[in-house]
């Protein structure tokens, strides 16, 4: 992901948005594309995954973040209701690693330290507050670091 823009904020765990029904827009890099793509974020859970990853635990100069676009499988589901559900599989990892994992001619000794990201918001997870103690995701399986 190159870059992210919020047209929604989060205070007091309430997302603050006009009526766009948009909440940030996202510029990503795609090895089978000519140029950069845009992503609109429409979904709740996509932007507070966002949100706390750009505005809560930072993302460090020596990182980088990976997006992977997850649809939901509409059968059984209804393609209306799918299209509601959240979709972005968001990971961090060191920086260079996406060009790395492109690169033909790239070989690591260790490929299970080299597929563990730093932190990860995946599309299934539910949002909760930080503070939850119902929540098992990046909150608790990697530690915020500034």
């Amino acid at each position: 992901m190159r870059w992210c823009i919020f047209f929604a904020s989060i205070q007091d765990g309430a997302i603050q948005s006009d009526q766009t029904g948009s909440y940030a827009a996202l510029g990503v890099e795609c090895p089978t594309l000519t140029r950069e793509a845009l992503i609109v974020v429409s979904n709740e859970i996509d932007f507070r995954h966002l949100w706390e990853l750009y505005e809560d635990r930072l993302v460090a100069d020596d990182e980088e973040v990976l997006l992977v676009h997850v649809p939901a499988d509409h059968e059984g589901i209804g393609r209306l209701v799918a299209k509601s559900l959240p979709c972005l599989d968001i990971m961090v990892y060191p920086k260079g690693h996406f060009k790395q994992a492109y690169d033909p001619g790239f070989w690591t000794l260790d490929w299970a330290a080299w597929r563990e990201e730093s932190a990860r918001w995946e599309p299934s997870e539910p949002w909760a507050p930080p503070d939850s103690s119902t929540r098992m995701t990046a909150h608790l399986l990697y530690p915020r670091h500034r």
